[in-house]
């Protein structure tokens, strides 16, 4: 079928040749692509560094083991670690103490510092950070070459040109491998990207390192109206719980007397030490915020470690000082805040109880332990907002747990004024709690004078003249808003006629913190 196929074989060497010249070719080509295609345009001589080679991230090392590594859940609990310190005067702090360890375990001592700075958040642009050295041997002050130091929460610019000049002085030098897994700044970052608004940090590990020194480097930098000095610092570590507190306590007093701490005290002696020559410096106050450790949080009482933190400001003026009733509404202000659906809780259950003939009394096994502290309250039931009920106490004589409920008891089935409270009114009823304040006398010399220091809105008023008495709750301004008609009122109430007046009749005024179970 098919010819017989015979091989040229004289053609063989130019069969060879052009294999070999594709071959060659294919090699060029290779070598080709190598060599161009395949490079860079850009050529060597004009070579530059890039920002990211300049300026590289210091990436977190610690998220996820130390602190939420989810930006939501961080966010969430800073916040409400911040929320659960009581506001306070706006002091301004130049230097804060802190601890380092996971949020779990000091993380609510933390926050007592750093609430101090939420009213300069806008006023601090440089925050200087000082925290020992975990994992790496220092000798001296670590600098950091990071352009940035990133968390969950975005990335924090470090100020480059300070580090440059710290970097000027000995035992100041540059070390990244101290930074790199170190938690004990780490920590501090989220709060501050909470607290502040726009700021750089000046990021600095120490080992083997000088107070005196540091102290005579930072000192041109501290006394600052846009600066902030952090120190990083755990207190005694693995004692057991009463042990721990001595010697924390004793801490403490030297810190308040500035006496510096040997290592053995704190994990962060040093930086301590630097805090309080540079508060003797610049004339300032050591306030310590809060102060206990691990055990109150795991219960493992045979190994703890100890937290604390301060703040130093400079000396208060006596006058910046809030008048008692004025610290006492913010006190009550943090406690409702903080307690509120247990309370509004206890009046419910109580209201519940009262209509099918029971009563409620709060046990302490179901509530924190603070709403076994003593207070006074009153407690208002309002239907189609009609007043249908209103006794409270005056003084703070029993738990406020249990004077809550007894006052809702009193409220809806022995008010005087109207019926006892039925099962199908409850569905329409809604009721407040009043937290009450001290009292403070109001001295005046006569009506003209007493009217001028009544607040209308704001105070509450007590009189007295005799065995007769009467109350009206700041609330009751919404009804009577005339100072006048609201005194002649309030005498009403307590059996007196509205022009009565005498030089035995006292006047109290108080405040109260308002929740309800409508908001």
């Amino acid at each position: 079928m098919f010819g017989k196929f015979e091989f040229d074989y004289g053609s063989l060497p130019k069969y060879i040749f052009v294999a070999a010249l594709i071959i060659a070719v294919v090699i060029l080509n290779i070598y080709f692509v190598k060599s161009y295609i395949s490079s860079n345009n850009e050529v060597i001589t004009d070579y530059a560094l890039r920002d990211e080679d300049m300026n590289p991230t210091r990436e977190a090392a610690v998220a996820g083991l130390f602190y939420p590594s989810d930006i939501y859940q961080l966010q969430k609990d800073i916040e409400g670690y911040l929320e659960m310190v009581p506001p306070s005067l706006n002091k301004r702090p130049h230097i804060l103490i802190v601890p380092h360890a996971g949020y779990l375990y000091s993380a609510k001592v933390a926050a007592h510092a750093y609430q101090k700075i939420l009213p300069f958040k806008n006023q601090i642009k440089k925050v200087f950070l000082l925290g020992p050295s975990h994992r790496v041997f220092v000798d001296g002050v670590a600098l950091s070459s990071a352009g940035n130091f990133k968390t969950p929460l975005g990335d924090i610019p470090v100020n480059k040109a300070i580090n440059a000049e710290l970097s000027a002085h000995a035992g100041f030098a540059y070390n990244d491998n101290a930074h790199r897994d170190e938690h004990a700044l780490e920590v501090q970052l989220p709060f501050l990207q909470k607290t502040l608004s726009k700021f750089s940090i000046i990021p600095m590990v120490y080992g083997r390192a000088d107070p005196q020194k540091i102290a005579e480097v930072l000192a041109p930098y501290i006394d600052k109206n846009d600066s902030l000095l952090i120190i990083s610092a755990d207190l005694s570590h693995y004692l057991d719980y009463d042990t721990a507190a001595e010697v924390d306590a004793q801490t403490a007093a030297m810190v308040a007397e500035s006496r510096p701490l040997d290592e053995h005290r704190s994990c962060g002696a040093a930086g301590i030490n630097t805090a309080m020559l540079l508060a003797r410096k610049f004339g300032l106050k050591p306030h310590l915020l809060d102060i206990t450790n691990s055990g109150s949080v795991t219960g493992d009482m045979s190994s703890v470690v100890g937290y604390a933190a301060w703040m130093f400001s400079l000396q208060p003026a006596e006058e910046e000082k809030l008048p008692a009733l004025e610290q006492e509404v913010e006190n009550l202000n943090y406690f409702a805040k903080h307690n509120k659906a247990d309370l509004l809780g206890i009046v419910a259950k109580t209201l519940e109880r009262a209509v099918a003939g029971k009563h409620f009394t709060p046990e302490r096994a179901d509530y924190p332990d603070v709403l076994f502290n003593k207070g006074a309250s009153f407690v208002t039931l309002t239907k189609n907002g009609e007043l249908r009920g209103c006794i409270g106490s005056l003084l703070p004589n029993r738990a406020i747990a249990l004077d809550l409920a007894d006052n809702a008891w009193q409220a809806a089935m022995a008010d005087s004024r109207f019926p006892p409270l039925t099962p199908q009114e409850l569905k329409d009823i809604k009721f407040s709690i009043s937290l009450l304040t001290g009292y403070e006398r109001v001295k005046y010399t006569d009506e003209n004078s007493l009217l001028a220091q009544i607040k209308p809105g704001i105070d509450g008023l007590v009189i007295r003249d005799g065995n007769r008495q009467g109350l009206f709750l700041p609330s009751v301004w919404k009804q009577i808003p005339d100072k006048k008609e609201f005194i002649g009122n309030l005498k009403i109430k307590a059996g007196l006629s509205p022009s009565y007046w005498s030089k035995d009749m006292k006047i109290y005024r108080f405040r109260t913190v308002e929740i309800n179970n409508a908001d």
